[in-house]
């Protein structure tokens, strides 16, 4: 077995680790945070790209008057008529009008309003605003001023971009792999590919040298389902207790996999959408009690979802994509690329959440901002394999990737975490 090369680690998740389990509060709480935390970054930001001659103002100070030159820092909410509705579900279940279900509920006619603490305002400003690629809970800086019909005419718009960024130190060539999308319930369909994929991880595929380089491996969510359970109405207990059946012995599965994995290099499991942990963001690490085998190694650990470590000097951060398919039912984003890039430029993992999105109900932070720079920002369970370096403002370099399921393409994705260069490799194993 290939012997590893050392790569410093840094577990930066605690944020993500729930101390308390209230649920009875109210989401504005989590709003007020992060209104509050981002117009402090957002701020210096402002003044730095716009100067001091346009002043930062309160919708409360405008008190109605026109032709006000300013700048707003507020969150955004989208109107979309047919944005899902708990009254409107309600109504359903009254056999009241039905609503048909849409997969994506982002229209040209939604309508686009900035909240700060006391106040609200429409906004309009056609090409500087692109309506349809913002969506709700994003908090950005607006210059502009007021018109005599109420609306906030936007000249340009300002997002955090993620904060600053450290200096990407890496000497060696050390990898970093990804998958996600592990669905042992279909497991029967692709196990030679999980096969080939142990072996070629252990370095037995005359690839040593390659083995050597992997630092880590990151299993982001969907390992045990990658799709809904479907429920058919019957009386019988028997189908519940087959599924169950079935979930413990992909479990079963997973942790002989997790365990021979782990033998030969460090491995990072996350909770995905679909698999057997808390429902709300972020998503807890799985019980040690799950994986008997795995957990006995100190190379195995399970992580939160969103994850965030640091590898060397690379600040690696992701999650299993449940942030980017909720983003994509609510704008026309055509690609979870462009949804994983806008989320870098907004400076929030989740901007979604708790509008569409579940999350836990914060009263005192809001751990998914994004307060430094990452080098590596990834997001499982997409439709396809898609990378970009993107960079921002003050040429900072972030590598994005878009991960498929392992089950559906029997692909992994490999950085090089030294020069952020990153590329698909398959075991699929063609039959006829």
């Amino acid at each position: 077995m290939a012997k590893r090369l050392s790569c410093a680690y840094e577990n930066l998740s605690s944020s993500y680790l729930l101390t308390t389990t209230d649920y009875q509060k109210q989401f504005c709480h989590l709003y007020t945070h992060r209104l509050a935390e981002m117009t402090r970054l957002l701020t210096p930001l402002a003044l730095k790209e716009w100067g001091t001659q346009v002043p930062i103002m309160k919708l409360c100070e405008l008190r109605g008057e026109q032709n006000v030159q300013c700048i707003i820092i507020g969150t955004i909410y989208k109107h979309q008529a047919h944005k899902p509705s708990i009254l409107r579900d309600i109504s359903e279940e009254n056999q009241l009008a039905p609503q048909p279900q849409r997969q994506n509920y982002s229209e040209p006619e939604d309508k686009l309003i900035l909240e700060d603490e006391l106040q609200r305002v429409r906004l309009q400003g056609g090409e500087f605003l692109e309506s349809h690629k913002l969506a709700t809970g994003i908090v950005c800086a607006v210059k502009g001023d007021t018109d005599s019909e109420g609306f906030f005419n936007v000249e340009k718009i300002l997002f955090l971009e993620s904060g600053p960024q450290k200096p990407l130190t890496v000497k060696r060539n050390s990898k970093l792999i990804l998958i996600s999308g592990l669905d042992q319930l279909q497991s029967h369909n692709f196990v030679d590919a999980l096969n080939m994929f142990q072996y070629w991880l252990s370095g037995c595929f005359d690839n040593k040298s390659e083995a050597q380089s992997q630092v880590r491996l990151i299993v982001a969510g969907n390992s045990v389902r990658s799709s809904a359970m479907a429920h058919v109405p019957t009386l019988q207990v028997a189908r519940h207790q087959a599924n169950a059946n079935d979930t413990v012995q992909a479990i079963s599965q997973l942790d002989s996999w997790f365990a021979s994995w782990a033998k030969a290099i460090h491995v990072d499991v996350m909770p995905g959408a679909y698999d057997p942990a808390n429902f709300m963001l972020p998503q807890q690490p799985f019980h040690k009690c799950m994986f008997p085998l795995a957990a006995q190694l100190s190379s195995f650990q399970s992580v939160t979802n969103p994850y965030i470590c640091r590898l060397d000097s690379a600040l690696v951060v992701g999650t299993a994509g449940q942030n980017i398919t909720d983003l994509l039912r609510s704008t026309a984003l055509d690609s979870s690329l462009e949804a994983l890039r806008c989320t870098l430029k907004w400076g929030h993992v989740a901007p979604t959440a708790p509008d569409t999105l579940a999350c836990y109900p914060y009263i005192s932070s809001d751990p998914f901002i994004m307060k430094e720079c990452p080098h590596v920002y990834f997001a499982g369970n997409c439709e396809k394999f898609e990378t970009d370096l993107h960079v921002g403002s003050g040429g900072k370099r972030t590598r994005l990737v878009c991960l498929p399921s392992f089950s559906k393409t029997q692909s992994v994705a490999v950085i090089d975490l030294a020069t952020l260069d990153c590329r698909q490799i398959k075991f699929s194993v063609e039959t006829e």
